[in-house]
């Protein structure tokens, strides 16, 4: 069952500061619902696919929304706990009309205290904005986002939970690509999540299941044809020397190994259509690839893998990579997946990486992964979460 949560009425710590948006139940026959309802166990289908409780999330944003759903907040400068601003009565309506903040006993006037920098961050965390307490841009768009525009997401989350497996195997990793997040599931407990990194806009990351089998430490990156002729070739053209800045060497196409000498290549001349090269990247601390790739066979060639570049796991959106799936804790990853190995620690794992030798290992136990595209959920505390629309996957209602 789920039930509309009973607003905050007292400032309460953000370490514990879970906002039970929904609370999610498992009813037991002949035993009493408490007044809290316990969050729900986790379904077949896996946290994102709680459907009993997305079910009457869905009802609840129904019945807001007949109404009157919730108030705009103008736009305006970035609002900060302490500053007094005419729009702040409107903020505390809208967070009011969410249920992130506690209906306030008689008038609170402008002043943006802090029972309100408590309420913005719970709205942050379950939006997937840095939890902050300040209104900028990003939470200001997020709070702006029309109610039937919340029904849709819930509605499609709904038709994507269909077509799951019914029953997820006990240890699984769950990619969830409009989050940008992985998660790791061994007997219904959450092992490891980390950030991850995901396909552009133009270069969606798809949406399939697959079983990792082994990995790959040290490696070279082959550099798809694709990204070789569209991203790398006009660098090429513009500066020669960008070649070696990445450490990419030249072979003669695809089916023999004999390598080209960069300079006697007239870049200039070559096009997408007319592109007879294979350029690799040999491993190093640049290597596109990072330390890590895991490999999953799939029709999409995609894979995950670690990255040099560790600031982008800093931004809220990480929509950056080229379809693969860049992951912030590979070395974690790996060495969970290689437990009962020689390389199953992270003292083994690291001196054979130090050696920077490329070495492919096989996992003893190969993994289950989904690659799942959910904006809209109920997770196992019972709180309802939104993401963007990254990709514009969403239907219409």
């Amino acid at each position: 069952m789920v039930v509309w949560p009973k607003k905050p009425s007292a400032p309460i710590s953000l370490a514990k500061n879970l906002f039970r948006f929904f609370c999610c139940a498992l009813v037991v026959a002949l035993l009493p619902v408490p007044a809290m309802a316990a969050p729900e166990a986790p379904s077949a289908r896996g946290e994102l696919c709680l459907l009993p409780a997305l079910e009457n999330a869905l009802s609840q944003y129904r019945q807001l929304a007949a109404q009157g759903g919730w108030p705009q907040v103008p736009v305006g400068p970035t609002l900060h706990e302490g500053d007094q601003d005419e729009r702040i009565p409107l903020l505390r309506e809208r967070l009011v009309a969410s249920a992130d903040l506690a209906a306030p006993a008689g008038h609170q006037g402008d002043l943006f205290d802090g029972l309100l920098k408590e309420a913005v961050q719970r709205f942050q965390t379950r939006h997937g904005l840095t939890a902050d307490g300040v209104v900028g841009i990003r939470t200001l768009t997020a709070l702006n986002v029309p109610i039937a525009e919340r029904i849709r997401q819930l509605a499609a989350s709904l038709e994507r939970c269909q077509p799951l497996p019914s029953l997820l195997e006990r240890r699984h990793i769950l990619v969830n690509i409009a989050d940008f997040t992985l998660k790791l599931y061994e007997d219904g407990k959450l092992l490891l999540s980390m950030p991850v990194i995901v396909g552009k806009t133009y270069r969606q990351t798809p949406v399939f299941n697959g079983r990792i089998s082994s990995l790959v430490l040290n490696p070279s990156w082959e550099v798809p044809h694709s990204i070789a002729t569209k991203d790398i070739l006009p660098k090429i053209k513009k500066d020669p020397g960008y070649l070696n800045q990445l450490h990419l060497r030249v072979f003669q196409g695809w089916k023999t190994s004999a390598e080209m000498d960069p300079s006697t290549i007239a870049w200039t001349g070559l096009s997408p259509a007319r592109f007879p090269y294979r350029l690799r990247q040999d491993p190093g601390p640049a290597n596109a690839l990072g330390r890590v790739k895991f490999l999953f066979p799939n029709p999409y060639d995609v894979y995950l893998h670690d990255t040099p570049a560790r600031e982008l796991f800093q931004k809220d959106a990480r929509a950056f990579s080229s379809g693969c799936i860049r992951i912030a804790k590979p070395l974690d990853l790996a060495v969970y997946l290689l437990q009962g190995t020689p390389l199953g620690s992270m003292d083994a794992l690291t001196a054979a990486l130090s050696r920077e030798k490329t070495q492919s290992v096989a996992i003893p136990l190969p993994i289950a992964v989904h690659i799942a595209y959910m904006t809209a959920w109920v997770d196992r505390e019972g709180i309802i979460q939104f993401r963007p629309d990254i990709y514009n996957r969403d239907p219409a209602l």
